[in-house]
């Protein structure tokens, strides 16, 4: 549920490394840094209806309510979700709708 920083370190001579993250792409601090570190960004944008099931599904999973994963859903993991989707642009490739 929830992102353990530095969790698995990473030493300099590994050739490729392949991560994710939801603020990758932000243009403020301290993310606006992470770019320029960064060969190349995915952006993965799925169907708006698949994104909601998984999230409630996920919150649920997690033990909350379904009331209380609406809320989360709705609220503050929308608000998230909207300041993402405003970053695709920075992205090399957009990859749509599965």
């Amino acid at each position: 549920e929830e992102p353990i920083g530095s969790a698995v370190p990473v030493p300099a001579e590994v050739p490729l490394v392949i991560t994710e993250g939801n603020y990758l792409l932000l243009d403020t601090p301290p993310w606006h840094e992470v770019r320029s570190l960064l060969d190349e960004v995915w952006f993965l944008r799925p169907k708006e209806d698949e994104r909601v099931r998984r999230l409630l599904a996920r919150h649920q999973a997690y033990g909350r309510s379904p009331t209380a994963a609406n809320e989360r859903t709705f609220g503050s993991d929308q608000r998230n979700a909207e300041a993402v989707a405003a970053t695709a642009a920075r992205a090399d490739r957009i990859i749509e709708g599965w």
